[in-house]
């Protein structure tokens, strides 16, 4: 496995992995995938990874404010190709993510996952996150199976030890 930064080629293989995960229904309130423009302007930092030269998953922070206040605090995102799972891809991606994320300056890392995705809440533990709390009826599904359902959201936070207001 390589993880590498994206490039602009990579934006198909984003876009379906971004598909498969949005049609489970339980991996984001977004009700289209991103093409690559979006990917690039969306995530001040991300990841890829890539098995046997296809993309097996992609990793990405967000930050989750424009105000200064809050700087240095981003969302994470992270999606496997569903023919990767299963082979310490989201692993890879999730904790590079986090390395490189501090190398940046971001002291705080948060994740909002559906209750429902428990192989994500086990990933983002695995790598140092801890649920706050759950969100009641945070968002309404626009989209699949759970169209017009109000969606509860895990939300979980990761500080830094090395950057930032830690603790």
């Amino acid at each position: 496995m390589i993880l590498r930064a994206p490039r602009p080629a990579d934006g198909p293989e984003i876009t379906a992995i971004h598909a498969e995960g949005l049609a489970t229904g339980h991996a984001s309130f977004r009700d289209r995938p991103m093409g690559w423009e979006e990917f690039e302007a969306g995530f001040a930092l991300a990841l890829l990874a890539e098995i046997d030269g296809a993309v097996a998953g992609f990793a990405g922070v967000a930050p989750t404010s424009s105000r200064a206040v809050y700087s240095g605090v981003g969302e994470v995102s992270v999606y496997v190709a569903a023919r990767s799972l299963g082979r310490g891809v989201g692993r890879a991606l999730l904790s590079r993510l986090v390395a490189e994320s501090e190398a940046a300056g971001w002291w705080t890392l948060v994740a909002q996952i559906f209750p429902q995705n428990p192989a994500s809440l086990a990933l983002h533990r695995a790598c140092g996150f801890e649920a706050l709390g759950t969100r009641r009826g945070l968002g309404r599904m626009s989209y699949g199976p759970m169209a017009g359902r109000w969606r509860d959201v895990v939300m979980l936070e990761r500080r830094s030890a090395v950057v930032g207001a830690a603790g």
